[in-house]
């Protein structure tokens, strides 16, 4: 990258903009990730803009390139991933740019994809243009966070949200949960389902909630996938789960001797999934190397004390909402938000990075990544 302190706050400012873009697909692209693009015309004015809106449709630099037109020669492209340089739903994006007569290219990042991997940006160096990598590349990164893990992981990223008491209780000791949290509180709970590609529950949360896991009162918003892991398969096919319409696919992982005792069918829309077990529940490496291979990007986990568990002890867990409620229940029997098959000592207790905090009505919603 340039020395020119001038340069690097230029670059550094249209990469923002580039991010935000992107960011408006946020939830919207799996299998792909977001990008936005900018075409900066030689005098340093924006004339073209464009991000990534759905899988199949034309990439970033293509609708940056469009609305610049001729006036994108001898200009700049800044783009916040890599140039794709293969035929997928669409053409490389690394034929647009040598096509367009822009003299430099700005990236944030590589994309990790081994079918990129730097080919793109070598394409464009060969074609005589000027290339910078790495401009606000930990800002990328973290935007595209969930297309890096499915990528280089093969799973996708996991955010755990957990809803409780000032004594980490999820639940009464019957089992209710309604509400641990404000109304304030669950209405942002659906800003996050929006944003990630997929919702994932435990069959305990799936038959004492009977869920919905839709987004609802947010205008423009669409539904994410709907996960459900029921070992036992003890669903039933009349629950909100399995007649809410979503327009999205839905779910529902169980084992292969689960399947001898299934009395009554699911509506056409449930896909129903059988993975390997272990202790005789589904393998949770298992359930998300599956929706790795459905092209789920990122997974929000809604689920119970069990699952929540689970994903923590096999170090699933790549990020963290912990929503704490301003009241204590005081049950030893109420429903604890972690619920592990072992012991863990204070020395080797999780410890959250990257923390914010933010008071939401009189909640509290602690943020972070593990």
């Amino acid at each position: 990258m340039s020395d020119d302190p001038r340069l690097v706050e230029r670059d550094q400012s249209f990469m923002q903009i580039c991010l935000d873009l992107a960011q408006q697909a946020e939830g919207r692209t799996h299998p792909n990730p977001m990008v936005g693009a900018l075409v900066v015309d030689a005098h340093g004015e924006i004339v073209g803009r464009g991000f990534h809106k759905k899988s199949g449709t034309p990439h970033a630099e293509v609708y940056a390139f469009e609305e610049a037109g001729e006036r994108a020669k001898e200009g700049t492209l800044y783009v916040s991933l890599e140039p794709c340089c293969h035929f997928g739903k669409t053409p490389p994006c690394s034929q647009s740019v040598t096509e367009s007569g822009v003299k430099r290219v700005v990236a944030a990042m590589v994309d990790p994809n081994p079918k990129v991997a730097g080919q793109g940006l070598a394409q464009i160096r060969q074609a005589g243009i000027d290339v910078t990598v790495g401009v606000l590349q930990k800002e990328a990164e973290w935007l595209n966070r969930g297309f890096i893990s499915r990528i280089t992981k093969n799973r996708p990223w996991v955010c755990l949200k957990m809803a409780l008491t000032l004594d980490g209780r999820i639940a009464d000791r019957t089992g209710s949960s309604r509400w641990v949290t404000n109304a304030e509180s669950r209405k942002k709970v659906h800003q996050l389902r929006n944003k990630f590609d997929a919702v994932l529950i435990g069959g305990n949360t799936l038959k004492l909630d009977d869920p919905e896991l839709t987004v609802r009162d947010i205008p423009g918003a669409r539904n994410p996938v709907r996960v459900a892991i029921d070992s036992r398969l003890e669903l039933k096919p009349d629950s909100r789960f399995c007649t809410v319409e979503t327009g999205a696919r839905t779910f529902l992982l169980t084992l292969q001797e689960s399947m001898h005792s299934l009395s009554s069918t699911y509506p056409q829309a449930v896909e129903l999934v059988v993975l390997p077990a272990t202790n005789a529940n589904v393998n949770i490496n298992s359930a998300l190397q599956f929706l790795a291979e459905q092209g789920v990007n990122s997974v929000l986990c809604e689920g119970g004390g069990k699952l929540a568990g689970s994903l923590m002890q096999a170090g699933l867990v790549d990020e963290v909402y912990w929503v704490v409620a301003t009241k204590f229940l005081g049950d030893r029997e109420a429903i604890s938000a972690l619920q592990l098959d072992s012991s863990v000592s204070l020395a080797d207790a999780w410890q959250l990075k990257s923390v914010t905090t933010e008071m939401l009505a009189g909640d509290i919603w602690i943020h972070g990544t593990l």
